[in-house]
């Protein structure tokens, strides 16, 4: 709430399943200028043994949507209205999950899903002195998989989305080398915030890949004042309606 009150935060992803849910949609609905969507939960962690049960299961395929489903309902049930939907650690681009998704977001009327991409240069110019090989591999892999998939999406608004190949060290000096970089069009960049202060980090990711230094750049005024400057909108619930 203070990232986007006080900051530039602009939307936010819901898990339905964990038990701070209902406490969650009651800020949500305080906050009306604040986008919420669906934060898919279909692993805990271990996306790799995810996405092989997920390939090679005929009963791990079969309940994917009716799973989608009540994660779904379950938001809506909770009063809010989805703006987008996202999955925990990006396991919904999934080739298996991603058009079983997209089919959903259109039934329910869900106008955005996350489709990392177009990440890389900015990255490696912003940050040149973390290694380069991961963030290379991780960038294929979601490449090559975006590229089955994104098909499956017509109708569906799908903006570049940074934040993958840095996550939890989202720190003031780097997304403002990425706002330099900012193509036309939309882009995301995504964040996880966390307000302790123990979890500030700069050099190296935590576990859950929360950090305060995520919350400290979405508070910047160093940050907005480079939005202001480039001439960049702050897309918000209203004008991705009227976009879609």
């Amino acid at each position: 709430m203070r990232a986007h009150r006080e900051g530039i935060l602009r939307f936010a992803s819901l898990m339905v399943l964990r038990p701070a849910a209902r406490r969650a949609a009651e800020l949500a609905r305080e906050n009306p200028g604040l986008g919420v969507g669906l934060h898919l939960e279909l692993c805990a962690d271990a996306p790799e043994r995810a996405g092989l049960r997920y390939f090679f299961s005929p009963r791990a395929r079969r309940a994917v949507e009716g799973e989608i489903r009540s994660q779904i309902e379950a938001l809506l049930s909770l009063g809010v209205k989805p703006t987008h939907v996202d999955g925990h650690i990006n396991v919904h681009v999934h080739p298996v999950i991603f058009p079983t998704l997209c089919r959903l977001a259109r039934e329910y009327a869900i106008p955005r899903v996350r489709l990392p991409s177009g990440e890389l240069s900015a990255s490696l110019a912003a940050a040149p002195g973390d290694p380069k090989l991961p963030r290379a591999l991780l960038a294929g892999v979601f490449a090559a998989m975006g590229a089955w998939v994104r098909g499956s999406s017509r109708g569906l608004q799908v903006p570049r989305t940074w934040g993958l190949l840095r996550s939890g060290l989202m720190s003031e000096d780097y997304v403002l080398g990425l706002l330099r970089r900012l193509p036309p069009g939309d882009t995301e960049l995504y964040f996880h915030p966390h307000c302790d202060p123990a979890t500030a980090v700069e050099d190296s990711a935590t576990p859950n890949h929360q950090s305060h230094s995520e919350l400290a750049t979405l508070l910047s005024p160093r940050v907005r004042a480079a939005i202001q400057e480039a001439g960049v909108e702050l897309v918000s619930p209203q004008t991705q309606a009227a976009a879609g």
